[in-house]
């Protein structure tokens, strides 16, 4: 769960912090996207120096920038719509005077259906870019106010969550529909057919719970099998319980049961899981082995290079085994215009292994993700905040021939010269000429907040993007948007 409240803490503090001003050779409204020269790269550092500058307050009560950009984000509102529709639905069915179970059972299982099958479909790989494409069409010239809504996109997935909770709370009813009835012996006269239900809610519930933020964050392995396999097995057991549960259905409407097949057809239900079907198979039906060039940058980063055909701003996800982890990276162009790169920074067991034996191949499946700096290109005027290799999405963006609007790169990092190499800093100048690599180890931690703003308003920026690890990315979001500033970055839902 969120915690506004330590955010807050975080990001006011400012106890083990500097607070940054920035005397610069260069005005910050003169940045350019690419520098003059890119053989040997010549960069001018604005000049860092201590001084005390406020930070603009925070605008409205706590309790009203908590619900604006906590409780109620844009991922949790879309969330709300979902499930209270449903809701509503499943209250007016049982207040509308219909008593029969077959009037409820069918209608139950096929808004369970429904929802499972927008759940599934939005998280498609292709159905994913194409709403991504289709907020990209808003051109430069737009309203301001509506290329910022557009670009909170990327939190769409509140409709995944919402579906599927609301999915399940429908098969609730209606395995309490066929257990009650079961007792009573009125139309369910076989165990075969609670069984299944029982046994298909249990893993509906599984799912969920192992979905939960604090669950998935914590014990992530265990979320991505258990939605896999879990997800894999409810396809399955879906159908069954299905095919049950219409056969149970002719046989009670008519004196003269119409043919199993005929009643199956009728329901919207075998209609929703034969789409959910295709489309569980759909991305492995892409898997491929991928080659990728190991380039050690140090002992605690590792650059792939590979050849995957790439779309702008796209992201791919690799694993070492199609049935074992995979993991998702952002890709930036290498500077022979041919290969891409993927960046790989020390987090946990698999990166660990990956930096100190990687793999000449690894597995890829799907259509490759567009990632939320996308969104970026939509606007005049963008600031790219980003920490460690944060910078390889951020390159993803500044390198891509398409962009029309012009940005800056605040990137701060730990030693960025030791971790990532001075080639890789050279490129980041030539791709944008007035970037501030900020080392934090030799010049300290700055402010995030204080310096994004400052470097914000100075170059009249439309919209900040922040690419970070999950703490830093929700402290930096809100302490802008709170002050009414603009900003984006992946909200780690999947």
């Amino acid at each position: 769960m969120d915690t506004t409240h330590s955010f807050e803490k975080d990001v006011e503090k400012g106890n083990d912090c500097k607070t940054i001003a920035i005397t610069e050779k260069h005005s910050f409204s003169s940045f350019s996207s690419t520098s003059t020269s890119s053989t040997a790269v010549e960069h001018s550092q604005p000049q860092l120096t201590q001084a005390e500058e406020p930070v603009p307050p925070k605008r409205q009560a706590r309790i009203i920038r908590y619900l604006r950009h906590t409780g109620l984000n844009v991922y949790r509102r879309i969330f709300s719509i979902v499930f209270l529709a449903n809701l509503a639905g499943l209250v007016g069915l049982l207040v509308s005077g219909h008593s029969s179970i077959l009037t409820h059972m069918p209608y139950a299982a096929n808004a369970a259906a429904a929802n499972f099958l927008v759940a599934i479909l939005i998280r498609q790989d292709y159905i994913f870019n194409m709403i991504f494409r289709v907020c990209q069409l808003v051109p430069l010239s737009a309203p301001l106010r509506l290329r910022r809504i557009l670009a909170k996109v990327y939190e769409h997935g509140g409709m995944h969550t919402g579906c599927a909770i609301a999915g399940t709370m429908w098969f609730i009813l209606l395995t309490v529909l066929i257990v009650v009835n079961f007792e009573t012996g009125a139309i369910i006269h076989t165990p075969i057919v609670p069984i299944f239900t029982v046994l298909l809610l249990i893993i509906f519930l599984v799912m969920c719970i192992f979905a939960h933020p604090a669950i998935r964050h914590r014990f992530h392995n265990s979320f991505e099998f258990t939605h896999r396999f879990a997800g894999w097995c409810s396809i399955v057991v879906f159908w069954v319980d299905l095919v049950l549960i219409a056969d149970t259905v002719r046989l009670q409407n008519t004196t003269t049961p119409e043919p199993l097949g005929i009643a199956l057809v009728k329901l919207p239900a075998f209609w929703f899981l034969i789409i959910m079907s295709v489309h569980i198979v759909l991305p492995w039906l892409r898997l491929r082995k991928v080659a990728f060039t190991a380039e050690r940058l140090s002992e605690h980063a590792i650059r792939l290079h590979h050849k995957e055909h790439m779309g702008p701003y796209r992201g791919i996800a690799i694993a070492e085994s199609p049935l074992g982890e995979w993991h998702p990276f952002a890709c930036f162009p290498d500077g022979d215009g041919v290969n891409n790169s993927i960046m790989i920074s020390h987090a946990g067991d698999w990166t660990r292994r990956t930096i100190d034996s990687p793999k000449s191949h690894y597995y890829v499946k799907g259509v490759l993700k567009t990632n939320v700096l996308s969104m970026a290109s939509i606007f005049n005027r963008v600031l790219l905040v980003t920490t460690g290799t944060g910078i390889g999405p951020a390159l993803s963006f500044v390198a891509e021939p398409s962009r029309k609007g012009q940005c800056q790169v605040l990137w701060v990092s730990s030693s960025p010269e030791k971790t990532f190499g001075q080639p890789l800093i050279d490129w980041v100048y030539t791709l944008n000429g007035n970037a501030i690599v900020w080392d934090s180890k030799k010049d300290g931690r700055p402010d995030m907040v204080a310096l994004t703003l400052k470097m914000y308003k100075e170059m009249n920026a439309e919209a900040v993007f922040v690419v970070s690890n999950p703490r830093l990315t929700k402290q930096l979001v809100y302490g802008c948007e709170s002050r009414g500033v603009p900003a984006y970055g992946p909200i780690f839902d999947s």
